[in-house]
């Protein structure tokens, strides 16, 4: 039992004595810093700075032997604006986290007032200016060692900035801050020559911002004067080209009325030719369907009459070959007996008295002959 109660002392000594050696050997870098180390005897190895950029993680923190800076590597933001601008900045970023409250009230202390300029006919003029930046990778031992500090950076950042700035702009026309696309190319005038002086001092540019303009008040009034006056003669320019239009409008409505009347015109025109051209192809049609008709009906009246006069001609013909053929017969001997009985048929005599002493019944020849039949 007391084997197990001394087991477990010292464990828990040992525990701490980790612990206590881990706080007192040991630092830790946080993410988004970077530790510079200083060596303060030449025991394991130069005296002074470690050239050498210390990330995230555990090293060695040797009391009275090494000290550290810790520095912020993660992009920083100064702003050239007014409180107000910054205390909305804050409000509109309050929902952010603690820590990112932290690094965001970090980049605001190092704000400042709107950057001030004299333009080139002598305004003045602010500028609300942002600048992203950070210290440059693996040259953090490099800005301590020249510097010796974070405040100090921050300055020549500030200082340095504004010097680019009033050097840049300050070539331009009041009136050419309204522009945008000179500002554009001002800006990126400024980006270049202020990178280049910050990589001087380790510090890398990331990008710059202007983000409002604010000028002079005698200038501003100058400005409205200007505007009004220039409204004014636009607000006339455009009545006097109203007043042209109108009277181009009124000319324009006449000359489609008057054109309008003439298709109109031209239109009912066009229906009495349609029309009267309808009208004749429809008599010329109705005259021609009866002149057909007329030869039709003529055509078939001549063959009515061709035909007529073929079947007269025919029975005319067949009645004299009749009567050609019946005289023929007659002149027979039974013809002439055909004609003696037709006579002896047609005789209506009544009653007659015959002597038979005189004639002879019995004598066919001698009767026949009396008839004038015969009797061959």
């Amino acid at each position: 039992m007391k084997f197990i109660k001394l087991l477990s002392t010292l464990i828990i000594l040992a525990a701490v004595s980790v612990f206590v050696a881990a706080n007192f050997l040991f630092i830790k870098i946080d993410l988004g810093e970077t530790g510079v180390r200083t060596q303060q005897y030449a025991i394991f190895g130069s005296k002074g700075v470690v050239p050498e950029d210390f990330g995230p993680g555990w090293h060695r923190n040797l009391p009275l032997l090494d000290t550290w800076k810790i520095f912020d590597s993660t992009v920083q933001t100064t702003e050239f604006t007014t409180e107000q601008e910054r205390r909305e900045t804050k409000k509109i970023y309050s929902f952010l986290s603690s820590t990112s409250q932290r690094y965001l009230d970090a980049s605001l202390s190092g704000s400042t007032g709107q950057v001030e300029l004299k333009s080139k006919d002598g305004y003045t003029v602010r500028l609300d200016v942002t600048v992203k930046y950070r210290v440059s990778p693996n040259e953090v031992y490099q800005l301590y060692q020249e510097l010796g500090s974070e405040t100090r950076y921050k300055g020549i950042v500030r200082d340095q900035v504004q010097k680019t700035i009033r050097d840049i702009f300050g070539t331009m026309l009041t009136e050419q801050f309204y522009d945008p696309e000179v500002r554009r190319i001002k800006t990126v005038e400024a980006t270049k020559d202020l990178k280049g002086e910050l990589a001087d001092s380790s510090i890398d540019l990331i990008d710059i911002l202007i983000r409002d303009i604010a000028f002079d008040p005698s200038y501003e009034r100058k400005i409205l004067d200007k505007k009004l006056a220039d409204q004014d003669v636009e607000l006339n320019k455009s009545r006097a080209l109203a007043e042209d239009k109108k009277g181009e409008t009124n000319r324009i409505a006449a000359e489609t009325e008057a054109k309008v009347r003439v298709i109109e015109q031209e239109l009912i025109a066009k229906k009495l030719t349609m029309k009267a051209d309808t009208d004749k192809e429809i008599a010329q049609l109705n005259a021609d369907a009866r002149l057909t008709a007329a030869k039709l009906k003529a055509d078939a009246d001549l063959y009515q009459a061709e035909s007529e006069a073929k079947g007269t001609l025919l029975e005319k013909e067949a009645s004299a070959e009749g009567e050609r053929l019946k005289a023929t017969a007659l002149n027979t001997p039974g013809g002439e007996n055909l004609v003696a009985f037709e006579i002896v048929e047609q005789l209506n005599l009544g009653e007659i008295t015959v002597s038979t002493q005189s004639n002879d019944f019995l004598d066919v020849a001698s009767v026949l002959e009396k008839v004038g039949a015969s009797a061959e």
